[in-house]
């Protein structure tokens, strides 16, 4: 995949709230903040760089769905779907009522990124309930609810696995996409198994990293240098939802995001994301967008030129909420 043109790209109203600081006169400053908010949304508006009518049919587009503190990414083009994840197993009716709203009835690929709870928890409905063309998931297994679900409901309905390998290349409609981890197997944590996902649309390129840390990030700054990879990328799916276990100045240099995206739920128990990655995405020119703070988002590309949208939608739908699965313990951050 060779180095692709950096594309100009826009936002939607409300977007970037930087990370600062206001400890003198807090209610001034915010009235301040809001005023500035209010003046960009009205800009933004003269300038004809977003719509309110979302129209994307047919178009590529990533939807970072805010499910709360896990990940579920939809990616569509030339009207064929993947989905990277699904969040746990209590934000399906969300999540299903979204794939609803955007007319999804299958799936081209199914990306199950590692078996933790807050990225499966609903893969076994996903599996039950949409027509998969090819379901890629690394070697590594689990022994929680949300990973049984997930075996039961493969086995039932015939579904093929595609073991995650480094290298490999498909695609989906006009884009393409390659595996680059996980690149060794025997890893303690089960983050370092994390499938981490280049694509290529156009000349923007997207880059998806599950719950890798650093273990699985020098792995694949070295697998890169190795092979003369150039795996920069314009969005950065920031990985582990801000943990500082992830996101290193070495990694985050080597990437060089213009837009870094934190999937992360509000007011979480384990302080994502850390005020160190915010930093070090700062540092390096990335705009952040969160959607604990923004809601869904939705990356939209015409191959050169990106357009952010993000919405609080209420996506309403005939989903029941998805049976309670047993609770699986992660080790805490802060």
């Amino acid at each position: 995949m060779p180095r692709r043109k950096k594309p100009r790209f826009s936002h939607s109203p409300g977007k970037r709230l930087r990370g600062q600081s206001m400890r003198k006169n807090p209610s001034f400053l915010g009235l301040l903040l809001i005023l500035a908010m209010f003046a960009a949304f009205y800009l933004l508006r003269e300038s004809g760089l977003f719509s309110d009518d979302l129209n994307l049919s047919g178009e590529f587009a990533v939807h970072f769905i805010d499910i709360g503190q896990g990940d579920s990414i939809l990616i569509q083009s030339a009207n064929e779907f993947m989905l990277i994840d699904t969040g746990s197993g209590s934000e399906y009716p969300k999540l299903a009522n979204y794939l609803e709203h955007f007319g999804v009835r299958e799936f081209r690929y199914v990306v199950f990124t590692h078996p933790h709870e807050d990225h499966i928890g609903s893969a076994h409905r996903i599996v039950r309930e949409f027509d998969i063309g090819s379901l890629i998931m690394p070697s590594a297994v689990n022994n929680t609810a949300a990973f049984r679900n997930l075996v039961e409901a493969i086995e039932d309905r015939n579904v093929r696995i595609t073991l995650a390998e480094p290298g490999n290349t498909h695609r989906l409609g006009e884009a393409e996409f390659m595996i680059l981890a996980p690149l060794s197997e025997g890893h303690a944590n089960l983050n370092n198994y994390s499938v981490v996902i280049l694509m290529n649309y156009g000349h923007t390129r997207f880059l998806f990293t599950g719950d890798m840390e650093r273990q699985s990030e020098n792995e694949l700054i070295s697998f890169a240098e190795e092979n003369l990879l150039d795996i920069s990328a314009d969005v950065l799916k920031v990985a582990h939802h801000g943990s500082r276990s992830s996101s290193q100045n070495s990694f985050l240099d080597l990437i060089r995001p213009r837009i870094a995206v934190i999937q992360v739920g509000a007011d979480n128990s384990y302080n994502h994301p850390h005020p160190q990655v915010v930093e070090n995405l700062e540092n390096i020119g990335a705009e952040i967008i969160r959607t604990d703070l923004h809601g869904d988002i939705i990356i939209s590309s015409d191959g050169r030129r990106l357009t952010v949208h993000t919405s609080r939608g209420n996506y309403t739908g005939r989903f029941m909420p998805a049976p309670e699965t047993e609770p699986e313990p992660e080790m805490p951050e802060d």
